[in-house]
């Protein structure tokens, strides 16, 4: 008899990227002008030959902003872009959707692009719930590091610009 199988989360294609709730919607692409943002995430899908880096499909595609959390240090490290379909790129959004439809489908999309089965996924699933909460413990601890990106930020200068950045509030 075999012991438990390991789906760790880091040797995945494709797999789910849990970061701290308070940053969940800190993007790049929210800070930059339109136009800078459109010139880097052009650039990602012509190194990518404008196919998905992860499943290899073609047609339409996103710019995803991959991160490092380090709860030791208390930053979230921009690391990079990926050029991603749809699907994959819900897929390592999967912990904010709500739909059970939409869940199984992107469950279905994991496991045809990492040739393995739902109980993968699930285990997979449950492994990026429990890091979730991991790295939600602290929210206020949390650091952004733009990298090599950092000097094309605008500075945020206090609370009110930081909630407008997080998408805490809206433009009028």
């Amino acid at each position: 008899m075999s012991g438990p199988k390991n789906y760790s989360m880091n040797r995945l294609k494709l797999g789910i990227e849990p970061v701290p709730a308070s940053f969940a919607l800190a993007t790049l692409a929210k800070l930059l002008p339109r136009p800078e943002w459109d010139a880097i995430r052009r650039g990602v899908y012509r190194r990518a030959r404008y196919r998905c880096e992860i499943c290899g499909t073609d047609g339409r595609l996103h710019c995803h902003e991959v991160w490092h959390c380090n709860e030791r240090t208390g930053y979230q490290w921009l690391m990079g872009f990926q050029a991603v379909c749809a699907d994959c790129h819900a897929v390592k959004h999967l912990l904010n959707e709500r739909d059970p439809r939409r869940v199984r489908h992107l469950g279905q999309h994991f496991v045809t692009v990492n040739k393995t089965d739902a109980e993968a996924f699930r285990t997979h699933l449950r492994q990026a719930r429990r890091r979730q909460t991991e790295l939600d413990a602290a929210p206020d601890r949390w650091q952004v590091s733009f990298g090599q990106y950092a000097f094309r930020v605008p500075a945020l200068k206090n609370r009110e610009q930081r909630k407008k950045y997080l998408g805490l509030e809206r433009d009028s």
